[in-house]
């Protein structure tokens, strides 16, 4: 079978691009023909691929998404493929892989928490993405929907109307050997005694990871910040505007306990020597980083709306807050694990959480669905 796949900018080292790969070289090792349609990538993989570039105009955000789906739709139809499975907002595909979420919801979440935000509608990038969005979610453009969490199902039901059982729900998977902790390092074997969270103890590092510091909550971690002890401090890694964080922890005190790392790091290394994972997101379909930290012992504190909060059982291996701006919620839920004993067992319980969602099974649930679309597309019996 020819199977194409669609990915706007394919790198490497890119969490979504594992996954594809993974799936790419699962289904070459069945005899299977995989095509990847983009219009950038790094360090091909050519015997898994054969790359396919699809033409792009790179003069803004939303020129880019508009021109892509478009190019990609033609480039496509000369492919002739068996089945197309997307990760990008596209015209049409037989799976799509909703990993970015409902961006309508989104922008729902945005307007509730984030001033300014009531025109982002007439914004064209938003507006090119909505329609692009309305297309992909269209019953008569796209065969089979994977979501990656309950909730992200719910939303993508609610605002378009899609057969609810032509979605399929399977969470993200994670590399459990990449990210496996370290019993060296602070997440397994913390500093600090029973007390720890105490002035006068030793540091405890609150984590945050994430390209989108406003959508991912970086402001609500500073903010709490400045309600814990002296001894607690924020890293952060990740791409953003760092000088206006900066400048909130300047005005709440808290300046020199917060360092921005920047984003070229090993970041299962910088799991394994932090405490507690921050993910206090305003919209997130389901962070992988919240997956990663579990499997490396670090227990994650986060948001109902955060799709990972799905398999975060609170006060046992995380911690689950309802809104991302009630701070004192916040502080108590980051509090919960600053004695050591608490934290070493919510980390071992996260750990055991990780180990239930293996990339080798999210791979497997994936194949299957990718079957069944073929099979239903040709009216046969699905098999791999």
């Amino acid at each position: 079978m020819k199977i194409g796949m669609i990915r706007q900018r394919y790198v490497a080292s890119g969490g979504a691009e594992r996954y594809l790969q993974a799936v790419a070289k699962e289904l070459s090792d069945r005899g299977h023909e995989v095509h990847l349609f983009a219009n950038s990538w790094s360090a091909p993989d050519a015997a898994t691929f054969a790359f396919h570039r699809v033409p792009m105009v790179r003069a803004s955000s939303f020129l880019k998404a508009l021109t892509f789906a478009r190019w990609s739709a033609k480039v496509l139809r000369r492919a002739n493929c068996d089945i197309v499975f997307s990760l990008e907002r596209t015209a049409e595909q037989d799976v799509y892989r909703a990993g970015d979420g409902c961006h309508r919801e989104w922008l729902e979440q945005r307007k509730r928490f984030v001033r300014g935000s009531k025109m982002d509608r007439i914004n064209p990038l938003h507006a090119t993405l909505l329609r692009l969005e309305r297309k992909t979610f269209s019953a008569a453009r796209t065969g089979w929907i994977i979501a990656n969490s309950r909730r992200g199902k719910e939303e993508i039901v609610r605002h378009y109307g899609f057969p609810e059982d032509r979605i399929s729900v399977i969470y993200n998977g994670v590399d459990l050997e990449r990210f496996r902790g370290d019993p060296l390092t602070p997440t397994l074997s913390p500093k600090g005694g029973e007390g720890a969270g105490k002035a006068g103890e030793s540091d405890l590092t609150l984590l945050f990871v994430g390209t989108g510091f406003e959508r991912k909550g970086l402001a609500y971690c500073i903010r709490a910040l400045a309600n814990l002890p002296g001894n607690f401090n924020l890293r952060v890694i990740g791409k953003g505007n760092t000088e206006q964080y900066m400048h909130l922890a300047s005005k709440l005190g808290v300046a020199p306990r917060v360092e921005f790392a920047g984003y070229d790091l090993d970041i299962a290394k910088e799991y394994s020597k932090a405490h507690l994972l921050m993910h206090p997101a305003i919209y997130e379909p389901f962070a992988n980083v919240c997956l990663e930290a579990m499997a490396c012992g670090l227990p994650v504190v986060t948001t109902r709306i955060n799709g990972a909060s799905e398999i975060i059982t609170h006060g046992v291996n995380g911690a689950i807050i309802d809104r991302p701006d009630d701070i004192a919620a916040l502080t108590a839920a980051i509090m919960m694990f600053a004695n050591r004993a608490v934290r070493n067992r919510a980390g071992e319980e996260a750990r055991r959480t990780a180990e239930k969602f293996p990339l080798s099974e999210n791979v497997t649930r994936t194949l299957e669905v990718l079957f069944l679309a073929r099979s239903r597309k040709v009216g046969q019996p699905a098999h791999g």
